[in-house]
């Protein structure tokens, strides 16, 4: 008896270093896995900072010439154009506000100047627009940049350069 009391204590014995083994192999796979998964979110930290840049902000220099972003600059008409539009033997209505966008200091100067001309140039090219044009987002593409290039043609002549980016619809309404 006294020897199978040994070999149930081998037993136990061998059982016990089995669980330790299995303990410390399952505990070595968290540790590799833990690195795994901090070494993962290290790299795609350090990728991300790189790919987006950074905090810094890039200039070029050009012959000694800073690259600076020039902001935009916006001019409103303060009345809105209300205009009488012919649609099928029918008077309908068409107002719209206006703001010019731009980066030359001169040129929004010169608008201002000018207003009285502008608004007459703006208002006779919105009063010769058809009804069914306009209800189509190509027609109403179109009326904005012909009122872009009335603006520029105008300022073409008065300073030598187109001088604005962009006339803005800022509300437009019709009846």
């Amino acid at each position: 008896m006294a020897v199978k009391g040994k070999q149930k204590g081998k037993a136990k014995e061998e059982e016990v270093l089995e669980v330790e083994d299995e303990s410390k192999k399952s505990s070595n796979k968290r540790i590799i896995i833990i690195a795994a998964v901090l070494l993962g979110i290290g790299v795609s930290a350090i990728a991300g900072y790189f790919f987006i840049g950074g905090d810094k902000e890039t200039t070029t220099e050009v012959a000694g010439i800073e690259n600076k972003k020039v902001q935009s600059i916006y001019f409103r008409l303060e009345k809105p154009f209300v205009v009488n539009i012919q649609s099928s033997g029918r008077q309908r209505h068409m107002q719209v506000d206006v703001t010019i966008k731009g980066k030359d200091q001169h040129a929004m100067d010169t608008l201002k100047k000018h207003e009285p001309v502008v608004k007459n140039d703006l208002n006779q090219l919105f009063g010769s627009q058809q009804i069914q044009v306009l209800q189509t987002q190509e027609g109403l593409l179109k009326m904005n940049e012909d009122a872009t290039k009335t603006v520029q043609s105008f300022l073409q002549k008065e300073i030598g350069s187109p001088g604005i980016e962009q006339v803005l619809f800022t509300n437009f309404v019709m009846q």
